[in-house]
């Protein structure tokens, strides 16, 4: 029951969140766009169509880029390779979608693919919302196996040292045999009533797995068995509702040579150290997304759409761009000497790097979200929207 209603009150804890302002007659729901004066030049190279893209789904659904190849799919099954040169189709596939056998004339339901394509050597893996996860030969787009697992498994995975990596939305965190999809292992965590739909993707070092939790929390478990190792919590729940009380770790953990670092909702970003989970520094800066780490400085955006630079070593905030307020930005990806990020209404953003001024601008889909950081191809950037447009995007100065 508490997994049922974390799920179906997720969607709207985030609505809720996002446009909280809207509540008070005196503050705008979201920035709307002022005009710039643009310092860079922004253009799409060439732009298709995968399939109907992920609707009105929130997913995690991002283009991945090898060898001059441009991997992406949609929530329904079909998975392209495409030329970064011209966007033309190498292969595509659609995989198999699962039969519902309760009903009295069955029919298919949706793959409901929900994160990846993630690149890892000759493969590629899919993550999706009916518990299965995919590995396909990436030059031909072969199924390689499909595992069948217990719940949804809403994170990319993460391949390391012959092991696929996961996390659920039930709680748990799986290892996978990366030859044939079989488990090794399984680490259940307590789940909260209220959560965010998404998860933390695990990281791998040294031997450690490392994800966060709904509750808050770091941890650190042993490839070998799936032991904890150790935990430490990034925030604890405060406020009276339990929209205020959420504290979802559901980035990516970032790790720099001894030093790991994460950010919570409604909490605090901490770097730890990576052998012990010695808290190094915390400041205020809530996120629900990844950290980057960019020229030796370290980058988010936070739950308000503001860029935040801070220094990795103190975590001392360099500079914040708050002008895009409540649009749902993206996390950055790094695009010449700019930073790039999406948001909800197809617009594209370029930001300085040194002092995050906002210095180019282009429209996308008109209305359709980008739901994913921009990923980059070579001296071009990939950028996926809510309607499955793939587009290629060059950047120059002016």
């Amino acid at each position: 029951m508490k997994y049922a209603m974390k799920f179906g009150l997720a969607l709207a804890a985030v609505l809720a969140f996002t446009s909280a302002c809207s509540m008070q007659p005196k503050r705008q729901q979201h920035a709307d766009l002022q005009e710039i004066t643009p310092k860079i030049q922004t253009e799409v190279v060439w732009s298709k169509r995968i399939g109907v893209g992920s609707e009105e789904h929130f997913t995690q659904l991002q283009p991945a880029v090898s060898d001059d190849v441009i991997y992406a799919a949609d929530r329904h099954g079909l998975v392209v390779a495409m030329s970064v040169n011209d966007g033309s189709r190498l292969w595509e596939r659609k995989l198999e979608e699962k039969p519902r056998l309760l009903e009295r004339f069955p029919r298919s339901e949706s793959a409901r693919l929900v994160a990846g394509p993630v690149v890892a050597g000759n493969f590629l893996y899919l993550s999706s919302e009916n518990g299965q996860v995919y590995k396909l030969n990436k030059t031909s787009g072969e199924t390689e196996w499909v595992a069948e697992l217990s719940g949804e498994v809403l994170s990319p995975v993460t391949v390391a040292a012959d092991h696929v990596l996961l996390q659920q939305g039930n709680g748990f965190v799986v290892a996978l045999r990366d030859s044939d999809g079989s488990l090794v292992w399984q680490f259940e965590e307590e789940t909260p009533i209220l959560a965010l739909r998404s998860v933390s993707r695990p990281a791998f070092s040294q031997g450690g797995v490392l994800v966060g939790t709904g509750t808050g929390k770091l941890q650190v478990l042993l490839l070998e068995g799936g032991r904890l190792a150790w935990e430490q919590r990034i925030s604890a729940p405060t406020g009276t509702s339990d929209l205020e009380r959420m504290t979802d770790v559901d980035g990516t953990p970032l790790i720099v040579g001894s030093t790991v670092y994460v950010a919570a909702y409604n909490g605090e970003t901490a770097a730890l150290d990576l052998m012990s989970g010695e808290v190094q520094w915390k400041r205020d800066y809530s996120s629900a997304g990844s950290i980057q780490l960019i020229r030796n400085r370290l980058f988010m955006t936070d739950q308000q759409s503001h860029i935040i630079a801070f220094d990795r070593f103190s975590g001392i905030e360099r500079w914040r761009n708050d002008s895009l307020f409540y649009r749902s930005l993206t996390p950055v990806t790094e695009h010449g000497g700019s930073l790039a990020a999406g948001d909800r209404f197809g617009y594209m953003h370029w930001f300085d790097v040194n002092t995050g001024e906002l210095v180019g601008r282009l429209e996308l889909d008109e209305g359709t979200p980008i739901r994913t950081a921009p990923v980059r191809a070579g001296q071009h950037i990939v950028v996926q929207t809510a309607s499955g447009h793939i587009y290629l995007i060059e950047q120059r100065e002016i």
